[in-house]
């Protein structure tokens, strides 16, 4: 059968049909885990045809081979938004708790923490994995440090960096497992205290 689309149509078309998919990766990443991401589920989250996917995306692990750049393109998304909304007179320790947690807490965090799982023994996808996500950190520093200015001794911005993406990714297994969010809020906002302290100019 022949489409009357134009071709310029047609690649819009699929352009959006493969982000729906990749997006619906996520979200079923996010509720059910990289085990209960099926491909039936992920199909149906997205809204199209079983015939759209396999146009795009024949198997599973090749569906999810993609979706490790979509989701840091989405988390860099993320990212960008919040600093377009961050307010100019904000502590240093805010800043940073607030860009890491744009980037790497809720649903992209929880997809993040369950894709990284779920690859975990496959090479070559955990290489990726590993090298996109890398890439987003060094973006993320570089803005932290360009926001809280020179005065603070770059060495001391990367320990409270990486110990603030550690207790964020801590806070994300806490969700993901069940525990109570007013406790996972109360311990961002006491490490936002102790982040400003340690960032503290002398």
């Amino acid at each position: 059968m022949v489409s009357d689309l134009p071709p310029n149509k047609h690649q819009e078309k699929s352009l959006r049909t493969r982000a729906l998919l990749l997006d619906a990766a996520i979200d079923s990443l996010a509720e059910v885990g990289y085990g209960g991401a099926s491909i039936a589920d992920i199909t149906a989250r997205a809204g199209v045809t079983r015939g759209a996917q396999l146009h795009h995306f024949h198997t599973r692990q090749e569906l999810f081979a993609q979706t490790i750049g979509h989701l840091t393109e989405r988390q860099r998304q993320a990212l960008h938004r919040r600093l377009r909304t961050l307010a100019e007179d904000l502590t240093a320790g805010t800043i940073l708790v607030e860009l890491v947690t744009a980037t790497f807490a809720g649903k992209l965090g929880r997809a993040c923490v369950e894709l990284y799982v779920g690859i975990a023994n496959d090479r070559e996808l955990r290489r990726e994995m590993l090298r996109v996500q890398h890439d987003l950190t060094v973006e993320l520093l570089d803005r932290c440090a360009e926001l809280i200015g020179p005065d603070i001794p770059r060495a001391r911005l990367d320990s409270a960096f990486w110990l603030t993406i550690n207790l964020v990714r801590g806070a994300t297994l806490d969700e993901m497992v069940g525990r109570d969010r007013a406790r996972r809020k109360q311990v961002l906002a006491d490490w936002t205290v102790l982040a400003e302290l340690a960032l503290r100019r002398e």
